[in-house]
């Protein structure tokens, strides 16, 4: 889809659309919301079938590349935010061939993968891709609370992306990142981490927004940005929900709760000033 209302992407394009949940950040799953009012829910869930893509969607990318290098300024998309790019789904097997071939011919696109399966990137895209990926592919994974840090990025460091990244939204609790490393910094090295071009590059935080959503401290976001400073990472602060609270890390365990115009939480001019002008990006290739 041309053009984006998520504030760092400049398009999305997602080869299918349709999941499954698999984790707690899915719980209040927009994309599943979405399918539900204009599918009837039909894509979703196990053993369901994905919704496949008209011809002509297929020649959006092109377009927008063709663009881009006219303009001399390339241009972000986000593959899937209505899919999983790494779901082992048979509907997905000429799909997933199909945009490998767009992401090779369109170098002036940054493609901004986005998987809660980080252990499926290697198996399902290296065919395509090989040792070597693409200079204009982001890998990144999803990671909502310390159990899914555990466990996603030591896939994620495995693959030989140029850039590798964490979308930490919804964030639903505090989560320790003191241990992983940053972007080819020389305390990686010492760490003993054996990843290509070892660490991550970017972090994405967020609060859940929706009236289902669930409560966001500012003081996990904090801390997070905090364990960051110093090294080459560049974190993007995307929104803070709609229901954000203040300390809730500290004696008051439920917190207070921050009052906001914005129903996201997107507004950065009603953010506290320590996280305003955070929404920076990863020095690409």
């Amino acid at each position: 889809m041309e053009g984006s209302d998520i504030q760092w992407t400049n398009d999305t394009f997602n080869a299918v659309e349709g999941c499954e949940k698999v984790s707690a950040g899915c719980k209040n799953c927009y994309a599943e919301a979405r399918n539900d009012r204009f599918h009837g829910g039909e894509n979703w869930g196990p053993g369901s079938p994905r919704l496949m893509r008209s011809p002509a969607y297929w020649n959006g990318p092109k377009k927008w590349n063709r663009e881009a290098e006219k303009a001399g300024v390339r241009r972000r998309v986000f593959a899937g935010s209505l899919c999983d790019v790494c779901e082992d789904h048979p509907d997905w097997i000429e799909p997933r061939k199909r945009l490998a071939g767009i992401i090779l011919s369109t170098p002036w696109l940054d493609w901004q993968m986005v998987t809660k399966r980080p252990e499926n990137y290697r198996r399902l895209w290296d065919p395509f891709f090989g040792e070597t990926w693409p200079a204009n592919v982001w890998a990144l994974t999803s990671v909502e609370n310390q159990e899914e840090a555990d466990r996603r990025i030591p896939h994620l460091l495995r693959v030989p992306a140029k850039v590798r990244g964490l979308s930490m939204e919804p964030l639903l609790g505090p989560v320790d990142l003191s241990r992983i490393p940053w972007g080819g910094t020389k305390t990686d090295v010492l760490r003993g981490w054996d990843t290509p071009a070892a660490g991550i590059h970017w972090l994405i935080i967020g609060g859940e927004s929706g009236s289902k959503a669930r409560p966001f401290d500012l003081a996990w976001a904090r801390e997070i940005i905090r364990q960051a400073e110093g090294s080459s990472v560049a974190v993007f602060m995307k929104q803070l929900g709609s229901r954000p609270r203040q300390d809730s890390l500290s004696a008051r365990a439920q917190g207070s709760i921050v009052e906001l115009r914005d129903s996201h939480g997107g507004d950065e001019s009603e953010w506290p000033i320590d996280l305003r002008n955070r929404r920076a990006f990863p020095v690409t290739p």
